[in-house]
C-alpha cells in the first residue's frame, strides 16, 4: 500500500514535535462535523494550544485550500488565535509557516507572494518560538 505524501508530511512532522528537545503534544483531527478545521491540534507549555492546518505545494508554486478552510482560518486567524498553516514539499525539503490570517491570500497566490513566519528545514523549525512571536504582535 503506497503512503500518500500528506501523510508522510504528518508522519514526519509528529515525530520531530514529539521526540525534539522541546517536546510537544500533537493530534491529527479528522473533523467531519466541523468542515474547515484544521488537521493539527498542538500544545506546548511555552505557547498552550494551537492548530496547524498541513499542506503540500503543488504547481505553480501554489497550495490547493478549500473555501471552507479558507474562511476557517481567516475568521479566527484574524480574530487573533494562534492558527497557523504549514507548508511543506518546497525544494530542499524545505518548509514555510503562514499566520492562518493569510490563507485567503495562499488560495489566490503562490506561496512567494505571501510573506511567511518561517522558510527552512522542518527539522530546524523552532515552533513554539514563531508561535510565541507572532501572538506579540
Amino acid at each position: 500500500m503506497t503512503v500518500k505524501p500528506e501523510t508522510n508530511f504528518w508522519k514526519n512532522l509528529k515525530t520531530l514535535l514529539e521526540n525534539g528537545l522541546e517536546k510537544y503534544l500533537v493530534s491529527r483531527i479528522e473533523s467531519y462535523s466541523t468542515p474547515g478545521f484544521p488537521d493539527c491540534v498542538v500544545f506546548h507549555k511555552k505557547t498552550g494550544f494551537f492548530t496547524l492546518e498541513l499542506k503540500l505545494i503543488h504547481r505553480n508554486n501554489r497550495i490547493l485550500i478549500s473555501p471552507l478552510q479558507t474562511a476557517w482560518n481567516k475568521w479566527y486567524g484574524g480574530s487573533g488565535a494562534p492558527v497557523f498553516i504549514l507548508v511543506g514539499g518546497l525544494e530542499g525539503r524545505r518548509v514555510k509557516l503562514f499566520s492562518g490570517a493569510s490563507a485567503q491570500e495562499l488560495r489566490e497566490k503562490d506561496i512567494d507572494s505571501v510573506p511567511g513566519l518561517y522558510e527552512g528545514s522542518l527539522k530546524d523549525l523552532e515552533l513554539w518560538s514563531v508561535v510565541h512571536a507572532s501572538s506579540k504582535k
